[in-house]
């Protein structure tokens, strides 16, 4: 999974400067979460209810989601929050603090009816598809939940926010995963909701790493938090030649 991707002026470059929305849960909700981004959903592919199957003879667990993980440091400075990837000891030295590893994934976060999934919350309006950057001690979580009899191929989770600030949750297996439901309907409908969770993971994987933290120099780091830089990252001074002025000075080197 590439963190790069091709544009031009004026040419897919809108999102570029942009992040996407991600997802955060709110105190007191409880949500549908289901894994969104599956190894062969890469673009080009026919991706189908059959490969959110095992293969044949293979364990339950053998079948993952895909995750991205990054160390990265939580700064707080210069009356800013941010994000960054942590780039060796200075980063650590710099901040005061080392890194933590984040994990980031794409979710299907499903519309509920009283907190439960009903024919009219799901095809009354569209799954929210977002990335989902988590802690390493939730990855444990999943891991161990997947693991112990409750693989995600098959199962949704239920996450009950706790406390938003540090988005705290209680998490528990939810039967059935909606997602894969939905590839095995014969409906339009159906198809129709499946189609759009596969598209929206495909257009989010390939910058899902620039949603762990800013890709910062040690000069970048310290002016973002407002100290001494060894050298500007400002505009350049000075102006390029104007009109006419290029023109004239090749004119004179092959008058010469």
């Amino acid at each position: 999974m590439s963190d790069f991707q091709s544009f031009g002026f004026g040419q897919n470059d809108a999102a570029i400067a942009t992040r996407a929305k991600k997802f955060k849960g709110e105190k007191g909700v409880t949500y549908r979460i289901g894994f969104a981004l599956w190894p062969g959903m890469e673009e080009g592919t026919d991706f189908t209810v059959d490969s959110l199957s095992p293969a044949d003879g293979a364990p339950d667990e053998s079948l993952t989601p895909k995750f991205i993980a990054a160390p990265r440091h939580y700064v707080q400075a210069n009356g800013s929050s941010f994000y960054c990837l942590d780039k060796g000891p200075e980063f650590a030295k710099i901040i005061g603090k080392p890194a933590k590893t984040g994990v980031a994934t794409v979710i299907a976060v499903w519309p509920l009816e009283q907190g439960k999934p009903t024919k009219a919350s799901l095809f009354g309006s569209k799954p929210q598809v977002l990335p989902w950057i988590i802690s390493l001690d939730k990855y444990e979580r999943f891991k161990k939940m997947h693991l112990s009899g409750y693989p995600m191929w098959d199962w949704d989770i239920s996450a009950e926010c706790t406390e938003s600030g540090f988005q705290k949750f209680d998490f528990l297996p939810a039967k059935d995963n909606i997602f894969k439901a939905m590839l095995k309907s014969t409906s339009p409908d159906g198809q129709a909701v499946a189609q759009f969770v596969i598209e929206r993971a495909r257009s989010l994987a390939p910058t899902l790493g620039r949603e762990l933290g800013l890709d910062l120099t040690v000069d970048q780091l310290r002016e973002r938090m407002g100290l001494d830089v060894s050298s500007p990252t400002g505009a350049m001074g000075g102006t390029a030649a104007g009109a006419g002025e290029v023109e004239d000075l090749i004119g004179s080197m092959l008058d010469d």
